[in-house]
């Protein structure tokens, strides 16, 4: 509510499993869907009122990578076909796995006819192109390079011009980032065990290392992954490691208020 889409718009965004991930990850908590509707009040603040299509599917990236080429075939089969049917250009995600799988899989199996990006590129190049503009927002905060958005796909810089171009924001590097950046533990919720939660403590320690307030991420999973290790279940109680998550396209939204 409060937000305009078009089923004749050009721009397509791409909501992937958002409203699955809700109920099952709810005590956590984690709300993906926070991370969609904040993808909404951008778009339609840089004059985009995208196309959310109703039939849409899962990119299929789990299926593929556990090794069900049969169940993703047919979701980027579907999913193509619903894109070429709108007549969509572009399609923009705020899940870098949905993108890499469009990008990077999806040509394999099925043609494309538009142009896919992530929603940090977007705002990158608005931000060179019209000299977009934000409002301030006060806070100290590091920023997370998903696996697929950094190692698979070579975007570093696009994330972090958006922070540094929000005025009163301070961004404080990890000491492991970009190429060299710590996995969130896992990908595949299928391979989540006590060594991808080792690894996501030793993440979050080094979050909590830099003195930031905010720990930045642009992957849902990223921050439902370590939620996830900040919760404790009833197991011996490790080192403190509550730090506040935030998605990136979340904090956009907070510094364009309305």
């Amino acid at each position: 509510d409060g937000y305009r889409t078009s089923e004749k718009s050009d721009v397509m965004l791409f909501i992937g499993c958002s409203p699955y991930f809700e109920p099952v990850f709810e005590d956590i908590p984690m709300r993906t869907l926070n991370i969609a509707e904040a993808s909404l009040k951008v778009l339609n603040s840089l004059g985009i009122e995208p196309l959310v299509h109703p039939d849409e599917r899962c990119c299929g990236h789990d299926a593929l990578w556990v090794g069900d080429v049969e169940t993703f075939k047919k979701l980027a089969e579907h999913n193509a076909a619903i894109i070429k049917e709108s007549g969509v250009k572009k399609v923009i995600f705020f899940c870098p796995e949905c993108y890499r799988t469009f990008k990077l899989d999806y040509p394999d199996y099925v043609k494309l006819d538009c142009e896919v990006m992530h929603i940090s590129e977007l705002l990158a190049q608005r931000l060179e192109t019209e000299g977009l503009r934000f409002n301030e927002v006060k806070r100290k905060v590091t920023y997370q390079d998903p696996c697929r958005l950094g190692r698979h796909l070579g975007i570093y810089d696009a994330p972090r011009k958006v922070l540094q171009a929000i005025p009163g924001i301070e961004l404080v590097e990890m000491e492991h980032n970009r190429e060299e950046s710590i996995c969130c533990g896992t990908s595949c919720f299928t391979n989540c065990d006590s060594y991808s939660k080792q690894i996501r403590v030793e993440r979050l320690l080094e979050a909590k290392a830099t003195g930031a307030e905010t720990l930045i991420t642009s992957c849902p999973k990223c921050q439902t992954h370590f939620r996830c290790a900040m919760v404790n279940k009833g197991e011996e109680k490790g080192p403190d490691i509550e730090i506040e998550l935030m998605d990136l396209v979340n904090l956009v939204a907070t510094s364009l208020g309305g």
